[in-house]
């Protein structure tokens, strides 16, 4: 028995091209949980240790952008006001300064309220 592909014959060959796919391929990934506050706390305590090494080296210079929108994310992740757009690093830690103390505010608020149901 020979290995070589035989040619196909005249009656199997169509004319008309195979359609081409209407349906896209969709995602299997699945949407991810919220991560823990304690986490998110964490992340912003480093964020802020960040800070403020360059706050020491020059209080008054004007932030990089990816820190203000990191720490705006953070804000949000824990539903609280975020820093806005400060000017200079002492402001941003400042604005850190008060995510956190409003998380932590709402959080013992949460818990007082759990308990309380």
């Amino acid at each position: 028995m020979s290995l070589r592909r035989l040619a196909p014959s005249a009656d199997t060959i169509t004319s008309e091209a195979p359609a081409a796919r209407t349906s896209r391929r969709r995602s299997r990934a699945k949407p991810r949980p919220p991560r823990p506050q304690a986490v998110i706390l964490a992340e912003l305590k480093g964020l802020g240790g960040l800070v403020h090494e360059q706050a020491l080296m020059d209080a008054g210079a004007q932030p990089q952008v990816s820190l203000i929108e990191w720490t705006n994310r953070l804000a949000a992740e824990l539903h609280t006001d975020g820093v806005g757009s400060p000017a200079t690093y002492r402001d941003l830690l400042m604005g850190i300064v008060g995510v956190n103390r409003r998380a932590r505010e709402a959080q013992a608020m949460d818990a007082t309220v759990a308990q309380g149901a």
